[in-house]
């Protein structure tokens, strides 16, 4: 039958194990669950992306048919339309309307952006949780291997004589050899 020592070392040994596997897992965990929230920002970030795109198409659209209205509500007073402040006012209302659609791009293309950098940081944050759990774990098992040596199981099976311990009387004073005053060791 095993000692009571042992079989409490023993389970100390195990608990560490399952302690230390506990925490990388949890960490692996945490980095799958940030992939996964970063992959859904991605795909938000392509929808606005798409968004934008039709709502700048909209805005163009809006602005040639404005464009069409004012031709011709200009063409039915008998204004001649290449010339003047008609010419003036088709050029505005272009450029104006190109200025909105680019306006529209602009600010859905920024929240994209925002959301694609917010899936690189929740990335890097579950990095961080994956290297996190490794440390604890390992800081577990080395806190484990601590107390496995303070339990003084670790004196039973090392002792200063076991084979492969140096002995104090390699490190004794070195005595002189004959050769040129060489200390040599014994």
């Amino acid at each position: 039958m095993c000692e009571p020592i042992t079989v409490m070392t023993v389970m100390s040994v195990a608990s560490t194990v399952y302690s230390a596997q506990q925490q990388r897992a949890q960490g692996r965990y945490k980095k799958g669950v940030a992939d996964y929230n970063a992959r859904v920002s991605e795909n938000e970030a392509q929808e606005v992306r798409s968004a934008g795109v039709e709502a700048e198409n909209i805005q163009r659209r809006k602005t040639a048919e404005l464009l069409s209205k004012q031709k011709a509500q200009i063409g039915a007073s008998g204004i001649e339309l290449s010339s003047g402040s008609a010419l003036q006012l088709q050029e505005d209302t272009t450029t104006l309307g190109e200025a909105d659609a680019l306006r529209i791009r602009s600010n859905f293309e920024a929240k994209a952006l925002s959301l694609e950098t917010g899936a690189d940081l929740t990335r890097g944050q579950g990095e961080f949780a994956k290297s996190a759990g490794a440390k604890k774990a390992l800081g577990t098992v080395l806190g484990g291997g601590a107390k496995f040596a303070d339990t003084g199981v670790a004196d039973k099976w090392f002792k200063p004589d076991s084979v492969g311990s140096v002995s104090q009387s390699v490190f004794a004073s070195p005595k002189k050899s004959g050769i040129a005053g060489i200390p040599a060791f014994t």
